[in-house]
């Protein structure tokens, strides 16, 4: 099976919300570079849409046993997958997706691309605006039960985005960013807790992660003025299932709330 047949049936299960077998169980073990160039291709089978940005996962170093992982991963997103809501409520169906978990996240959109071998400074510096977010992932796999190579094809098991009011960057960006603090809660009950340092160390890192990321893989846009990042979740993914209300309450520079029903 090649990398072309690959991103084909990952684009089929993506458009249908059919789950598939994981590759590594079917003996087919992708490598990083290999898996990312799949993950390109499926979702721009599926997503004909503009690329505006990128999604960055397993940044919560908290999380990586749950999953099986040992490093952070990072996907496309398409102008299909993002949406705006500065008014802090959303509804969404859910029905799309197979196995939605739901991720509060630090959003940011840059003003300009940051040059490699750049500061954090500087990369605080390249920062137009910064949000509070949703991000809804998801698993074409069964019990979200897969290798870091399949979770990578797949896009990084990006579903979609939702993007908060917006705030513009402080002259201690970097700082602020690293105490951002969230409360998560279902039908008004806390399920937990997180912070912006639970990001890679911050989501000033988690974008040299991604900067760095995106020059090791051959053919990929390198980051551009006006793109849209979600750093990564502050708690671990919950999963979500229709006829609930959650809420993220963000405190620090963010200072707002967002909330979703799903249906």
């Amino acid at each position: 099976m090649n990398t072309d047949d690959i991103s084909k049936e990952i684009s089929v299960a993506l458009s249908t919300a059919k789950q598939i077998l994981p590759f590594s169980k079917r003996g087919i073990h992708l490598t990083i570079v290999d898996a990312y160039t799949v993950a390109s291709k499926a979702r721009a089978l599926c997503d004909e849409t503009a690329l505006v940005g990128r999604k960055i996962g397993f940044t919560n170093r908290g999380i990586w046993d749950i999953y099986g992982v040992d490093q952070p991963i990072w996907g496309d997103m398409r102008a299909s997958s993002v949406h705006f809501c500065e008014a802090g409520r959303a509804t969404i169906d859910i029905g799309r997706f197979c196995e939605p978990r739901l991720e509060p996240e630090v959003v940011i959109c840059l003003k300009d691309a940051p040059k490699t071998g750049c500061t954090d400074a500087e990369i605080a510096a390249s920062i137009d605006w910064v949000a509070p977010g949703f991000e809804i992932v998801d698993s074409i796999y069964p019990n979200w039960s897969f290798s870091l190579g399949d979770a990578i094809a797949t896009g990084s098991l990006h579903g979609c985005l939702l993007v908060g009011a917006k705030s513009k960057p402080t002259r201690q960006t970097e700082v602020d960013l690293l105490s951002v603090q969230v409360r998560l809660l279902k039908d008004n009950v806390l399920e937990e807790e997180g912070s912006g340092a639970n990001v890679l160390d911050g989501p000033v890192s988690a974008i040299r992660f991604l900067m760095e990321g995106i020059e090791s893989i051959p053919g990929q846009r390198p980051l551009a003025a006006g793109d849209i990042i979600t750093t990564g979740t502050m708690t671990d993914a919950k999963p979500i299932s229709s006829g609930q209300d959650w809420r993220a309450e963000f405190s620090g520079l963010l200072d707002s709330d967002l909330s979703i029903r799903t249906k």
